[in-house]
Parts: C-alpha cells; structure tokens; sequence
C-alpha cells in the first residue's frame, strides 16, 4: 500500500479489473511533489496496466506502467499542460506529452533527460 497526500491506491489501479496495482512509492512521491507545487488537482488517468490491457490501449510492449513506474495525468488546456510541464521538469526526467495527457514515469532502465511527444 502508498501512502500519499493527494492520491488514493486506487487511482493507480489498472482499469480492466484485474486489480493489479504495482504502484512505485517513489512514483507516488514524487507526484504528491509535482501536485504541492502546480496547487491544482491532477487526474490520473492510467497508472498500472497489466499486459492485456496495456496491448489494449496500444502500450509498448516494455511499458513502464506494466513495471508500476509510470502514471498519466488528464491535461484538459494548454495553460494546464505549460503549468505540468514546468513543475514536472522539477521532479521528473522522463516525460511524454500528448494532447490530453502527460505521461510520467520513473523507469531507470530507459534513457533518461528525455521529453517525447505522443501523435
């Protein structure tokens, strides 16, 4: 079990009812810090995935979420996505950013110091 100041243990649950939460603390930690420091809510919209799902929605076959290393977050502006993205940059060196998410994810076995965008 996490524990954290803004998040539930279920907000990372991978959404296809398995149940699988593999969830990072240190993940977890460091999004309570991104969520101190933007002082808005942040919706997270997939944190683990086992792999049936994450081949569901299209996730690379080495997903961190599969590793409980990575979370999503619901970006609903462009204002909201600037304001993310500066504090995250804080926190975090592996970020991928989409139209209506940012990915964040902790994976060491991936390269680090890197910012993708997702088509």
């Amino acid at each position: 079990m996490i524990t954290s100041k803004h998040f539930k243990q279920e907000d990372f649950t991978c959404p296809c009812g398995c149940g699988l939460n593999n969830i990072s603390q240190e993940l977890v930690d460091r999004l309570d810090k991104l969520r101190d420091d933007v002082q808005m809510p942040l919706v997270i919209t997939s944190g683990t995935r086992c792999t049936k799902h994450n081949e569901a929605v299209g996730g690379e076959a080495d997903s961190a979420h599969l590793k409980g290393l990575a979370a999503d977050i619901a970006i609903d502006s462009s204002a909201k996505r600037q304001k993310v993205l500066k504090h995250a940059l804080e926190h975090l060196t592996r970020i991928g950013v989409g139209e209506k998410l940012i990915h964040l994810d902790i994976d060491k076995t991936k390269p680090q110091d890197v910012l993708w965008l997702y088509k």
